[in-house]
């Protein structure tokens, strides 16, 4: 028995190991558009998992992962990152919300009775835009798959209220709905043009200590907001952080 289960493991580890060493024999690339942004299968050897275990995650993550694009590795960092800034002054801004899965997500994270911070959800609802030069495959409407009611069903579901909903381009057309300090904020518009307008809004209201969290980092497709991530990473004012799982952070001195 103890020999047949041996023999098992040792089958399971070798397949993994030559399915990983036939990923990572895959050559680099980069788009014709934008060389100087290389890529190449990423496939850390770090087994630790701890959303496993995490019931509190695991509960609101079973209700949203149909509403988002974002997979349990993301998500479970923006859980993680907004219990923890949430204890920074200010409200937490998403831009970018499609069908309100991370954004129910992060709401649920700083959701408490005696609590007043929100967060503000933003987006055209009606597809991406400001697609430009800078971009490699986007070219404006993708994911308009979605409706300012798809996202208040979800939050009704889940019974939360600590929200308010902006339908428009951000910041030219929504911003003035919002108040006060930014503690994080949330960018996930897949474009350069776009998420360059929502950066320069948030950082003079963003509180010492938040965070901006840019979804869009690490992926093929997404290079407008790699390059403008690479010119914000120089900015002496933040700490940067780069996560393989797709994610850059700032975080404010």
């Amino acid at each position: 028995m103890n020999t047949n289960q041996n023999q098992k493991d040792i089958d399971i580890k070798t397949s993994l190991s030559n399915a990983y060493a036939t990923i990572r024999s895959q050559l680099p690339w980069s788009h014709p558009k934008s060389p100087e942004i290389m890529h190449h299968r990423i496939l850390p050897h770090a087994t630790y998992s701890p959303w496993l275990l995490d019931e509190n995650f695991q509960n609101i993550y079973a209700l949203i992962k149909e509403h988002t694009l974002v997979d349990i590795y993301r998500c479970y960092e923006l859980w993680t990152l907004a219990h923890q800034f949430k204890k920074v002054p200010g409200n937490f801004l998403e831009v970018g919300v499609w069908r309100g899965g991370t954004g129910a997500l992060l709401a649920k994270a700083i959701d408490k009775i005696d609590s007043d911070k929100l967060i503000y959800l933003a987006d055209t609802f009606s597809g991406v835009v400001k697609a430009g030069a800078d971009d490699t495959v986007y070219s404006g409407g993708e994911h308009a798959d979605t409706s300012i009611d798809i996202v208040n069903q979800l939050f009704n579901k889940i019974n939360l209220f600590n929200y308010k909903l902006l339908e428009g381009i951000f910041p030219e057309q929504t911003a003035d709905s919002l108040e006060g300090k930014i503690a994080f904020l949330h960018c996930d518009v897949d474009v350069y043009s776009s998420a360059k307008g929502v950066v320069e809004w948030t950082i003079p209201r963003l509180s010492t200590g938040g965070a901006i969290v840019f979804d869009d980092y690490g992926f093929s497709g997404c290079e407008g907001v790699t390059r403008l991530v690479n010119e914000l990473r120089e900015n002496k004012e933040f700490i940067f952080v780069h996560n393989l799982n797709g994610h850059a952070i700032l975080i404010k001195k």
